[in-house]
């Protein structure tokens, strides 16, 4: 059976280590925790976003994938009020500051396309029609 390393010099790398370790992690932290920056999605040729459903009128169900920011089988996105201006990665309409949107719901980390926008307009055909 091995021992745990008992001199002080063993012991100071040990806390040494666990140190950098933390630092790392905690860094690695703050980058996720970063806004992403602006991303032309369109740009992206292998980009594939579709709209499965709109289960509720705030939300939509969307299928996300791209080899540059991941997979996203069934990812809630939210209807929200654009921060800036972008591009609906639908349809390639320009989005300005204020327009209604939806985007990926917020999570720590954030996920590879949280400044993804679709530009609340495009998702009216996916709409269910109400029951009267």
């Amino acid at each position: 059976m091995l021992e745990k390393p008992t001199s002080a010099w063993s012991r100071t790398v040990a806390l040494l280590d666990n140190a950098r370790a933390q630092q790392v992690a905690d860094e690695a932290t703050r980058m996720a925790r970063r806004r992403p920056a602006k991303t032309i999605w369109t740009d992206h040729a292998a980009l594939m976003v579709s709209v499965i459903e709109l289960p509720t009128p705030r939300t939509a169900t969307v299928s996300w994938c791209d080899p540059l920011s991941g997979y996203y089988g069934h990812q809630t996105w939210r209807v929200a009020l654009a921060k800036q201006g972008g591009e609906c990665v639908l349809s390639g309409k320009s989005i300005k500051r204020g327009d209604f949107i939806y985007r990926p719901v917020t999570c720590e980390p954030p996920p590879g396309n949280a400044g993804a926008m679709i530009i609340a307009s495009e998702l009216v055909p996916y709409a269910t029609p109400s029951h009267s």
